[in-house]
């Protein structure tokens, strides 16, 4: 159920006479709309009218807009505030115990009524000594930092944190990049960077966050710049992408590795066609059980794909076999035969004639055409067994 508020018109006179500053602000445009004579002297404004013709949105604190916007909210919602604000009427800064409340304007807007009472020093004093508690044990660095970029305020987490130095921009490792964060902080501008400092403990990582505040002495515009320490994580960051780094080259030198191996398999091996259904097959450099195995795949495909009837299997380049080459060459040897190819095997070097003897392969060899050279099974010379 909407909350019905009383007129302002209503209650108008009685606002005007009071000693108390009250002034009215339309909570549709935030411009103010009416404020009795002791609010214009509290304001330092010649008149009402005068204090009434003043722009009191451009250039507030988006903080303060916030603030100020929810604050209207909870009006709007039927309740009547009460809270300790700081205002800076042309730059003075004056504390107030400030009561909101809802009113209703002509125009059919609801109007919120401020009501400023003077705040008792004791409760002054009170809430300082409170404040002070709070920042002097967080954690968080702040500093309250001028246009010039000279230290107004520190806590006790930024005096640990830094030397005692009346610069903060000096505390920034990059002089330029500390006067942009200071602009951008003064501007209003949402800001939220990462930066390089000197601190106490050496450079470290800090994430900056800043806003426009007044100074409460003097009332002139300052910078509210909070650090948050953020070395650890941007340290782990950049490890892990250097990890990460380090990985893709060794995945791409493995790639590398692998297809250069493969290009060296196609070389040590490859097919040609020699003649009518009958292709050869030059095995060049160590035979192992990888290269046989590639000779193997390859080979019994092309008999397939081809037709081949006859394969000629030269063994005058291989330098060196081992035991798991030569049960390769055997079981491929026993392929080409399940396929109806008819092997001849040509150049076969002393060391494979006695390594054959120690393993079944001398038995299989007996099976097979064995020529001298590759030209002689070519021209067809060969012959079948021993």
């Amino acid at each position: 159920m909407a909350v019905e508020f009383d007129k302002l018109s209503e209650c108008e006179a009685g606002l005007r006479r009071a000693a108390v500053p009250a002034w009215v602000i339309d909570t549709e445009t935030i411009e103010m709309v009416w404020a009795n004579e002791a609010a214009a002297a509290l304001w330092r404004a010649s008149s009402p009218a005068e204090l009434v013709g003043r722009d009191i949105k451009s250039g507030a604190p988006e903080r303060v807009l916030k603030r100020t916007q929810d604050l209207i909210e909870r009006v709007r919602a039927g309740e009547v505030l009460r809270e300790d604000w700081a205002f800076y009427p042309k730059g003075h800064p004056v504390v107030v115990d400030l009561h909101l409340s809802g009113v209703l304007l002509d125009n059919g807007h609801m109007g919120l009524l401020n009501q400023a009472l003077p705040l008792a020093e004791e409760k002054v004093v009170g809430e300082f000594q409170r404040v002070l508690a709070i920042a002097r044990h967080t954690s968080l660095v702040a500093f309250l930092v001028s246009a010039e970029g000279e230290v107004l305020a520190r806590n006790t987490a930024a005096l640990a944190c830094f030397a005692e130095q009346s610069s903060w921009s000096s505390r920034l490792v990059d002089g330029g990049e500390a006067a942009a964060i200071l602009e951008r902080a003064l501007g209003g501008e949402e800001l939220d960077t990462v930066a390089e400092v000197e601190t106490t403990a050496g450079v470290r990582w800090h994430r900056i966050s800043g806003s426009p505040l007044r100074d409460p002495v003097t009332g002139e515009l300052a910078a509210l710049l909070e650090h948050r320490d953020e070395t650890a994580r941007i340290e782990a960051e950049r490890l892990a992408a250097s990890r990460g780094l380090r990985i893709d080259s060794l995945k791409a030198a493995l790639e590398t590795v692998i297809a250069q191996r493969r290009e060296i398999l196609e070389l040590s091996a490859p097919l040609l066609e020699v003649g009518e259904e009958t292709l050869a097959v030059p095995i060049i450099g160590h035979l192992d059980d990888e290269q046989g195995a590639a000779i193997q795949s390859k080979l019994l495909a092309a008999v397939v794909q081809r037709g081949a009837r006859r394969v000629l299997i030269d063994l005058t380049g291989v330098v060196d076999v081992d035991d798991a080459g030569a049960r390769r060459l055997e079981k491929l040897l026993r392929g080409l035969k399940l396929l109806g190819a008819t092997p001849v095997i040509s150049g076969v070097r002393p060391e494979l004639a006695l390594r054959s003897l120690d393993s079944g392969l001398a038995e299989e060899l007996r099976k097979v055409g064995i020529v001298r050279s590759l030209a002689a099974g070519i021209e067809g010379q060969g012959r079948l067994g021993h």
